[in-house]
């Protein structure tokens, strides 16, 4: 059983390889981070809005303080996603 697990890996190690990076692979690399990133701003400001219609306390605005920790989850998740990615790729 090993040695099937290890015989579809080396297939995908090998279909990866010759996985041609071409003007399409930049452009849907560019519109993953572009959702990755923007998500969760879009979602920040979405539910700060809410809160701020929904609870109004004081001077605190609750739609620009979940744009900024949407902008820090996004920057998280383009670190996660594609730094650790291609860290593995070099091993």
């Amino acid at each position: 059983m090993g040695d099937f697990f290890k015989e579809i890996k080396e297939r995908i190690e090998r279909l990866e390889k010759k996985k041609e990076k071409n003007i399409w692979y930049a452009l849907s690399y560019i519109g993953s981070i572009s959702v990755i990133f923007l998500l969760p701003v879009i979602a920040g400001a979405y539910i700060g809005w809410w809160l701020d219609g929904r609870y109004r306390i004081g001077k605190i605005s609750w739609t620009i303080t979940g744009i900024l920790v949407g902008v820090f989850i996004g920057i998280y998740n383009v670190y996660q996603v594609f730094y650790k990615r291609n860290i593995k790729e070099f091993r």
